[in-house]
């Protein structure tokens, strides 16, 4: 935390900087503190491996992906775009005063079960209709074959493959 107060701090300095040395100075300090980002990121992230592989260990962690959710996978970067389009329409259309209102949908989420392999299904669809900036998704209730997404400008297509 010492760190990124540190950042913020220099980043003030550097923005006030009354002479070019000061300015100098600043940035340098700005640059040490600035590396506490990416150790908080790579402690996170080796921690997180680390639990991974301990629940994996445990046989907490079963599932398997299905092959035809790699096949649902291939519309997702241009609805990726598109979606681009309609956040940033969204935006102008926010700024020149209109009210743009998100929704919380529940739709029809077919799963095969509750073995891995309909886990690894449900886990995969869900991943990948999150990839959307318009949509994303809440919670999969896999009992009543439910997901639950939330659209900042509803759109089907935003909400695929869940």
């Amino acid at each position: 935390m010492r760190g990124v107060v540190t950042y913020i701090l220099t980043c003030l300095l550097c923005a006030a900087s009354p002479t070019i040395g000061v300015l100098i100075g600043a940035r340098f300090a700005q640059g040490l503190a600035g590396g506490v980002g990416i150790v908080i990121a790579q402690a996170a992230a080796t921690l997180g491996a680390a639990l991974a592989t301990a629940i994996a260990s445990l046989g907490l962690l079963s599932f398997r992906v299905p092959l035809h959710a790699f096949a649902d996978a291939k519309n997702v970067p241009l609805q990726i775009v598109i979606d681009f389009g309609i956040i940033t329409l969204a935006l102008v259309r926010r700024v020149s005063g209109k009210r743009v209102a998100g929704a919380f949908v529940v739709r029809s989420f077919e799963s095969a079960g509750s073995g891995p392999l309909a886990t690894g299904d449900r886990g995969a669809r869900a991943v990948l209709a999150t990839y959307s900036p318009n949509a994303y998704v809440v919670e999969v209730d896999p009992g009543r074959h439910t997901v639950l997404l939330h659209d900042l400008v509803p759109n089907r297509s935003s909400e695929e493959p869940a």
